[in-house]
């Protein structure tokens, strides 16, 4: 039987999440991350409108801010992003018993 390799990227996971779950962020350069106003933190996800103005996942949200006057910072909703990972896992489990859930 043949093997087949599935890969589903999802590096840029909360920032979507954040932008599915509040729709006036759509179409505008989305990053989550520290806070704004205490100027702390660092950028965890990041959608592809903030990536195109050079925001990357890691940097303080100070630079991020610099390449991106419009840039929006969302603080994190980790439980948003663990019930959403999880129906991503269902889904998957539903085609293969034998999924291979593993983060680098």
């Amino acid at each position: 039987m043949q093997r087949v390799i599935l890969h589903c990227d999802m590096n840029n996971f909360y920032a979507y999440v954040e932008c599915m779950l509040n729709p006036e962020l759509k179409n505008k350069p989305v990053a989550v991350g520290g806070s704004v106003e205490e100027r702390h933190g660092i950028v965890l996800a990041k959608n592809y409108a903030a990536k195109a103005f050079g925001v990357s996942t890691g940097e303080a949200i100070w630079q991020a801010k610099q390449k991106c006057q419009d840039l929006v910072i969302v603080e994190p909703h980790y439980e948003q992003y663990m019930k959403f990972s999880k129906l991503a896992r269902e889904i998957y489990d539903r085609y293969d018993s034998q999924v291979m859930h593993t983060v680098f």
